[in-house]
């Protein structure tokens, strides 16, 4: 039987076609070779699966695993269970990976030796040129046990992008696999039981992949993330183990919470604008030191007194497009 290789990565795959040749080839053109590659097509329509097995064709490392549609979670789960390296490795099928990727990461394994998490910078990308780079250098990068920063930021850079993450197998079996009820927020869900469970990050400042920022229904993925938000953070009250962090968890929670309110208010003010100050109230309670979400409730409500029916609308138009 071949040897394990040092890295296993993992890529879920649904009607990915456009995009899939470049994903595949920025693991094919990694400096470190020692991996495998296990992509999932999840019950694929298009050429997504043809494309994954002409790479499995023409390189041993890479293997195809197919399935009916059960989610991105299920089949990240699925790949890992065939995996045979000590790392475990993320790459959506949208982004890329920089040919230095893998090999910078070992070389902090080698200065930490005691981490079981490492990231890398990335860029925000459109597909064509890079829009800006997720950690600028006056940031400091997150290191270390970061637990009680990720029970306060879904978007902490360890977490904003998973396609950087590489995770040591013993702590990915340890914290549980990826939750399949989860269709958003699934990696920050596994983090925060990562956390749990003796997480220690190292990360470079050095950007070594890119993440794909698609254009879309953004609303509606807004609504579903606050919503997904809620529901991790629940899980994670009730589960933890660490009574220093449930206090924590409540104050995140009541935020999140209330930025769940804003998002269905900023979705109802176009087609039901008499049920959004109710919202934004609803909002403010949760966070009352939140003082300029008392400024969006005057702007939806007084604009009808001060102007009439017309009035109202146009600054609803305005706040539509500036929320």
């Amino acid at each position: 039987m071949p040897e394990s290789p040092s890295v296993s990565v993992v890529m879920p795959a649904l009607n990915v076609a456009s995009v899939l040749v470049a994903a595949l080839e920025s693991i094919r053109a990694q400096t470190f070779r020692d991996f495998e590659a296990i992509i999932v097509d999840d019950g694929s329509t298009d050429d997504t699966a043809a494309i994954a097995r002409r790479f499995c064709a023409t390189d041993p490392r890479f293997h195809l695993v197919r399935q009916n549609n059960r989610g991105a979670s299920a089949a990240r789960n699925a790949a890992i269970a065939q995996a045979r390296g000590k790392w475990i490795a993320f790459l959506d099928a949208d982004d890329v990976w920089l040919p230095g990727k893998l090999a910078c990461q070992m070389q902090l394994l080698r200065e930490d030796p005691h981490a079981n998490f490492l990231f890398t910078n990335f860029y925000l990308w459109d597909g064509k040129c890079d829009l800006s780079v997720w950690f600028h250098d006056h940031q400091p990068l997150p290191e270390g046990d970061v637990s009680h920063k990720l029970v306060f930021n879904v978007s902490h850079a360890c977490a904003a992008s998973m396609s950087t993450g590489l995770v040591r197998r013993e702590l990915l079996n340890t914290a549980g696999l990826f939750d399949p009820e989860l269709a958003l927020a699934e990696d920050w869900d596994l983090l925060l039981r990562m956390g749990e469970r003796g997480l220690r990050v190292r990360g470079t400042r050095e950007p070594l992949a890119r993440y794909r920022r698609w254009a879309g229904n953004i609303t509606n993925q807004k609504l579903k993330m606050a919503e997904s938000n809620v529901r991790v953070l629940e899980k994670n009250l009730h589960a933890t183990q660490r009574p220093e962090l449930r206090p924590l968890y409540r104050r995140s929670l009541a935020f999140a919470r209330s930025r769940q309110e804003l998002t269905r208010a900023r979705q109802l003010i176009a087609d039901q604008p008499a049920t959004v100050p109710a919202a934004i109230w609803r909002a403010w309670r949760l966070q009352p030191r939140r003082v300029e979400w008392l400024l969006w409730f005057a702007l939806v409500v007084w604009p009808k007194y001060l102007g009439g029916r017309a009035t109202a609308r146009m600054v609803h138009r305005k706040l539509i497009r500036k929320w």
